[in-house]
């Protein structure tokens, strides 16, 4: 009984073990995910993203955004749809500063700000677009396979700021 009590115990903490790896696993993949997303580095996302991952950004609005936002199946047609907004609007960096990342089974969620830059014709000075953000990254196999934004885009603080 002692030696089936013990056996028992040492499965619990193995699979518990195994169970805070794949969190881990999952946390540093988003990280690394959303840091090159905050950086617009699609070179360095697209090696993280599942070939059948979605993209959502629900809260999206703008020319061409339908009532349900932003929805793309698929790396191809989520990095196309990245690649377009770069061409269109030549972000520096989206910036983003998390003040709290928690993961919850294979999803890790970020909360805080999206700050991006955007070049001016003005010397010395940078256009700023900051608003509340929270995203949502499932990790299964160690690549993405959802990536969900979430923008106050109905009240972002915006202007220009000076280059640094």
């Amino acid at each position: 009984m002692t030696r089936t009590l013990a056996a028992l115990a040492t499965l619990i903490a193995l699979s518990a073990n195994a169970g805070a790896q794949d969190v881990a696993d999952a946390e540093s993949v988003a990280r690394a995910y959303m840091a090159a997303y905050s950086a617009v580095n699609l070179d360095a996302m697209e090696p993280l993203m599942a070939a059948n991952m979605v993209f959502d950004d629900p809260t999206a609005l703008g020319e061409g955004v339908g009532p349900d936002g932003i929805h793309r199946d698929g790396r191809d047609a989520s990095l196309a749809m990245l690649r377009e907004f770069i061409t269109a609007y030549d972000p520096i960096e989206l910036g983003f500063v998390w003040d709290t990342v928690f993961t919850s089974n294979d999803r890790v969620i970020f909360t805080g700000h999206v700050n991006a830059l955007y070049p001016t014709a003005t010397e010395g000075q940078h256009f700023r677009w900051r608003a509340d953000q929270v995203s949502v990254i499932t990790v299964r196999d160690g690549l993405v396979v959802h990536h969900q934004d979430f923008a106050n885009y109905a009240a972002p603080e915006q202007g220009l700021v000076p280059e640094q």
